[in-house]
């Protein structure tokens, strides 16, 4: 249904692992980012080993840790942290292989709440992913609650 296949995916925001152990069972190699140092630490403790997840402590909104080799990014009710979710969105385009895939579930809110300080409502996240350069994006689900986006790295170069 969101196109998540065997590859590497970054779980970008993943917290505590609401979606990284789900997406783990999808992907060959998951690498879960979080700025927060307490979660890091309480997904690495659910970890058992062999385990196909990487946790890391960074923030996502630094410069990417791995140009055009991903072939997927999950935002999984994160990017409403970010103040400036641009640059969070030209991050994931950057480390995306041509034609890898971008998912962002969120909240449908249009006004800050305590839990959604930077709301992203649907059309923002549309109008941001095309004018970094995503493709084909398609709405997956839409309640009152919330949305899920796909969108694709554009494999031709905009003028």
């Amino acid at each position: 249904m969101c196109g998540i296949s065997k590859g590497v995916w970054i779980d970008a925001g993943c917290g505590r692992g609401t979606y990284t152990l789900p997406l783990a069972k999808l992907a060959s190699q998951v690498i879960a980012i979080d700025k927060n140092p307490y979660d890091i630490s309480f997904l690495k403790a659910k970890l058992s080993s062999p385990v196909n997840i990487v946790a890391l402590e960074k923030d996502f909104n630094q410069e990417p840790l791995f140009y055009d080799l991903v072939d997927g990014v999950l935002f999984g009710f994160s990017l409403h942290y970010e103040h400036s979710p641009t640059k969070a969105l030209q991050n994931a385009f950057n480390q995306l292989k041509s034609n890898g895939i971008i998912i962002i579930f969120e909240y449908t809110h249009e006004k800050p709440l305590p839990w959604v300080p930077y709301p992203v409502p649907k059309s923002l996240s549309i109008n941001l992913l095309e004018k970094i350069g995503f493709r084909e994006i398609e709405t997956i689900l839409q309640d009152s609650r919330f949305y899920i986006i796909r969108g694709k790295k554009s494999s031709i170069l905009l003028s």
